[in-house]
């Protein structure tokens, strides 16, 4: 399984305190990559585990593996958006850091001529670190709500 905390742990690798040598242009852009697919990474997890349950056999590791597999990253971006304000104050923060860091992957893994600032990495680090955080404090409803609206097109 894919740990969100040791990618976290890579993203400080990739872009260490500034006391340190400035990291190049791919290591940051590697960085912000990474921390945005650590968020990604603690939201499909938990659907798995919502929809799923946890793996008890080869079955249910096949059911986990498909509802884990099906968060989409435009469809949670976009649907996220609409529930910010049924959200509790970590609920909210979790998917607003999402679809912000999410925005911020695409800049970095795209966009040739971005020019990536070592503080703006690590504060798009430090963002998805709390924001893991916070889901971690989430109540089973809103888990289910984020879930919902993450992985299923609205009608």
């Amino acid at each position: 399984m894919i740990d969100p905390q040791e990618l976290i742990n890579t993203c400080y690798k990739l872009v260490p305190a500034a006391t340190s040598p400035q990291p190049s242009q791919a290591d940051m852009r590697r960085a912000i990559s990474t921390a945005y697919y650590a968020l990604f990474h603690t939201l499909a997890a938990s659907n798995a585990e919502l929809i799923a349950g946890q793996p008890q056999s080869h079955i249910s590791s096949y059911a986990w593996e498909r509802v884990y597999r099906r968060l989409d990253h435009g469809r949670a971006q976009n649907n996220l958006r609409t529930v910010l304000n049924l959200l509790s104050q970590s609920g909210t923060n979790f998917a607003r850091t999402f679809i912000d860091v999410q925005r911020e992957r695409q800049e970095a893994d795209y966009n040739p001529n971005t020019e990536i600032v070592r503080s703006d990495a690590t504060n798009i680090i430090a963002r998805a670190q709390i924001a893991i955080r916070d889901f971690a404090q989430l109540t089973q409803e809103e888990r289910r709500l984020l879930a919902a609206q993450s992985m299923f097109d609205r009608r």
